[in-house]
């Protein structure tokens, strides 16, 4: 299903103050997003601003013997532009105990994202923490978010009276607990529903086999218990092997709504984790753990994947704003 450009503001403007409304009634502070940053995130996939000194940066465009396009750009600065504001946030708690912010994200897309109608190169996380080690805190505290979220939506839902099917899928994200599915055993849940699964079963899911997850639920479920190699982030390892991280996995095949976990708990795992993601490491999220010992946990929402799980709308692409003239106008050949 589409909706109307009206309509695309009317749901981000509610998905938005009720979702605020939650948070505020759970005690968590709002703080505002980093937009530039001098340190990257770790396994982090970023896009890079250039400043100029006092000018516009210089840009030049050329095109190789394929016809492909290449741009470089010269200036006096760069930053990295936010792909989440997982360290971010986290730093923050050395000041407060319950902090959120609506971060806007860039992210380059992997191949066939650009099909997925939930993926975007320019997009909004719901970025939540708080100082924790409990796992068990962390899910009873979100699902806590979500049910308070669902019933101030339909509080501001009742004014435009929408469908009774509307109001069915948003009251599902009040049905908790929700169910926990230890990534050991999600493939034989894809093969048991009827999905094809991953012959190379050391990775990630793929998108059809977390799809065909999200088909078979009728209502929200945790995906946890992440082994090693699998995740591009950093998280809690626990004595067994596997990770303290979860995916928030949302039914009617519209796949993962947030990613989260307990974040690692001391400086060296942080140093180990982030070299075994490939690049070379910036200390300062390491030397920052050393000095404080603040234990976190918490989740980033797709606040466009929220709405669209909430509207009933068919691709986050369909959400994107009349004023919006980004790349995300260019995925999958639309403008």
């Amino acid at each position: 299903m589409t909706t109307s450009t009206a309509n695309v503001y009317a749901w981000t403007s509610d998905v938005l103050a009720a979702l605020r409304a939650s948070l505020d009634a759970h005690d968590f502070e709002e703080i505002l997003p980093v937009i530039l940053s001098e340190r990257y995130e770790p396994g982090a996939r970023h896009g890079i601003a250039v400043l100029g000194d006092r000018a516009l940066p210089e840009i030049a465009i050329a095109q190789d013997d394929d016809g492909k396009q290449h741009v470089t750009v010269s200036g006096a600065e760069y930053y990295y532009l936010p792909v989440s504001h997982c360290v971010e946030k986290q730093l923050a708690l050395e000041h407060a105990e319950r902090v959120y912010c609506i971060a806007p994200c860039v992210r380059l897309l992997m191949e066939g994202e650009d099909r997925t109608d939930r993926h975007l190169y320019t997009f909004f996380q719901a970025e939540i923490e708080w100082r924790t080690e409990n796992i068990d805190e962390v899910y009873h505290v979100t699902e806590a978010i979500l049910a308070r979220f669902a019933e101030e939506l339909l509080k501001r839902l009742e004014r435009r009276h929408v469908a009774q099917a509307t109001v069915s899928r948003i009251k599902a994200l009040a049905d908790i607990p929700y169910e926990r599915l230890p990534f050991a055993q999600a493939r034989q849940r894809v093969a048991s529903v009827g999905g094809a699964t991953n012959p190379h079963a050391d990775g990630d899911l793929t998108h059809p086999e977390e799809k065909a997850l999200s088909e078979a639920a009728r209502a929200p479920f945790w995906l946890t218990d992440y082994p090693d190699g699998v995740r591009d982030s950093l998280y809690r390892r626990r004595p067994d092997g596997t990770f303290a991280t979860y995916d928030l996995i949302l039914p009617r095949g519209l796949g993962e709504l947030a990613t989260g976990g307990l974040r690692p708990d001391s400086s060296e795992d942080i140093r180990r984790q982030a070299k075994q993601l490939g690049r070379s490491f910036h200390p300062h999220y390491a030397d920052w753990k050393e000095r404080t010992q603040v234990q976190t946990g918490g989740l980033g929402f797709g606040v466009e994947r929220l709405i669209r799980y909430c509207a009933g709308v068919s691709s986050v692409h369909d959400l994107r704003f009349a004023h919006d003239q980004g790349p995300n106008s260019h995925i999958g050949g639309r403008s």
